[in-house]
C-alpha cells in the first residue's frame, strides 16, 4: 500500500481529500501546518507527498525547500495545491523541485490523474536503476574474470616451477620467483578491491545516511595526502625522478580515504600508460568554491571515444582486457567527484598530453 502524505491547513479539504485518497486504496497520515508536515515526511517517508502552499508555521515553499535539501527526502514526488492560479506561483513551486501543481477547487479525477502520473514516473526511474544495477552485475561478471586471469595464470605458472624444478635451482632464484609471485597476487588482489569499490559506490547511490555522512566529511593536510599518494605510485613504477609535485593545502569536502583513491586512480593511469623518462605533473589550484587537482602526463592518451564515455563503465569492457582497468579506473574516480559534488575534466591528444583535472568543493562552501 502506497503511502501518502497530505499537508493542508483547510480543516474540510484535508478531511474530503483523505477520505478521496483512502478509498482508492492509499494510507494516508496528514498534517495540517507545514511544520508538522515536514516533520511527519522525516519520520515517516511517504511515497508521495500533496501540499498546500498557503499554511501557518512553514509555507509549502519552505516545506518542499527543507525535503529536497535532505537526502532521506530529496526524491519523494512532491505536489502543490493552492488556491492561486498565477503563472509565477506556478514558476516558483517548479523551480524548487515540484513534480506538479493542482489549483484549487480540483476534481477526483485531477488528483488521482496527477497521482497516478508521479507514480507512473517513479516506476520508470526504479526501473532504470534495476536494469542499471543488473548491467553492473553483468558487466562484473565478465569483466572481472578476464582481469583476474593473467595475474593467477602467473601465480599458477611461477608455482608449478618451484614444484617441479626447486631440486635444481640456484638459491637466488627462489625469492626472485617469491616476489613474482607476490606481485601477481597483489594485483588480483587490488583488482578485486577496485571491483567491489566500483559495485559498492553504484549500489549505496540512494543510501541517504551514506549520502549524508559523505557530504559532511573533509579531507585536511590534502598536500601531504596527495603528495605521500603519488610518490608511493612512482616508486611502484621505479620513476620518482618522472614525478614533479607542486600541490596547495586546502580543507576539501571528501574524507581522506577517498580522496587517496581518487588521487591513486588518476596518478597511476598517467605512469601505467607514459614511457619512463617522460614527467608526469601533479599540481594543484584552488579559487573561492573548488579545489581542482590537475595530473599531466605525456603517453598514449585516450581516445576521444573513451573520454566521452568513461561515465559508464560497460563502455570499457572490450578495452579493460587490454588496457588493464583503465576504464575503471577513471570511473571510480568520476563517481567519487561527483557523489561529493566535484567532476571529472580529461583533455587529451594521443601520443602527445593528457591532462586530467579533478574538481572538488572546499569545505565549508554554500
Amino acid at each position: 500500500m502506497k503511502k501518502i502524505l497530505l499537508i493542508e491547513d483547510n480543516p474540510n479539504v484535508l478531511l474530503n481529500t483523505t477520505r478521496m485518497l483512502q478509498a482508492e486504496g492509499y494510507m494516508v497520515i496528514s498534517a495540517d501546518n507545514g511544520r508538522a508536515g515536514l516533520e511527519m515526511a522525516l519520520q515517516n517517508i511517504p511515497s508521495l507527498i500533496i501540499c498546500d502552499i498557503m499554511m501557518p508555521e512553514i509555507d509549502g515553499y519552505g516545506v518542499i525547500e527543507a525535503l529536497r535539501n535532505n537526502p532521506s527526502t530529496t526524491t519523494i514526488p512532491f505536489i502543490f495545491l493552492s488556491a492561486k492560479s498565477d503563472k509565477n506561483d506556478f514558476r516558483q513551486g517548479m523551480e524548487l523541485g515540484s513534480d506538479d501543481y493542482l489549483t484549487k477547487p480540483f476534481t477526483r479525477d485531477e488528483l488521482l490523474g496527477a497521482i497516478n502520473a508521479q507514480f507512473k514516473k517513479q516506476e520508470v526511474i526504479n526501473s532504470y536503476y534495476k536494469q542499471e544495477l543488473a548491467n553492473l552485475r553483468g558487466n562484473i561478471s565478465k569483466s572481472l574474470p578476464h582481469q583476474l586471469l593473467f595475474p593467477a595464470i602467473e601465480v599458477m605458472g611461477l608455482a608449478d616451477i618451484l614444484v617441479k624444478n626447486y631440486h635444481a635451482m640456484q638459491a637466488h632464484e627462489v625469492p626472485d620467483i617469491g616476489k613474482r609471485i607476490r606481485k601477481a597476487g597483489r594485483d588480483m588482489h587490488e583488482m578485486v578491491k577496485k571491483f567491489l569499490l566500483y559495485a559498492e559506490l553504484e549500489s549505496t547511490e540512494s543510501n541517504a545516511e551514506w549520502i549524508n555522512q559523505i557530504h559532511n566529511s573533509k579531507a585536511t593536510f590534502v598536500d601531504i595526502e596527495i603528495a605521500s599518494c603519488a610518490k608511493k605510485i612512482a616508486e611502484n613504477y621505479n620513476r620518482v625522478s618522472d614525478l614533479h609535485i607542486d600541490i596547495n593545502d586546502a580543507s576539501i569536502q571528501i574524507s581522506d580515504s577517498y580522496l587517496s583513491v581518487i588521487v591513486k586512480e588518476l596518478v597511476d593511469n598517467a605512469f601505467k600508460f607514459s614511457a619512463e623518462g617522460t614527467v608526469v605533473d601533479v599540481v594543484s589550484n584552488c579559487d573561492d568554491k573548488d579545489y581542482c587537482l590537475i595530473i599531466t602526463d605525456h603517453g598514449q592518451g585516450i581516445e576521444p571515444e573513451q573520454i566521452a564515455n568513461f561515465g559508464a563503465y560497460m563502455k570499457f569492457e572490450k578495452k579493460l582486457y587490454i588496457q588493464q582497468g583503465t576504464g575503471l579506473g577513471l570511473s571510480i574516480a568520476k563517481r567519487l567527484l561527483d557523489l561529493h559534488g566535484g567532476r571529472l575534466e580529461i583533455e587529451s591528444v594521443p601520443y602527445e598530453l593528457t591532462v586530467v583535472k579533478a574538481f572538488l568543493p572546499l569545505s565549508g562552501r554554500k
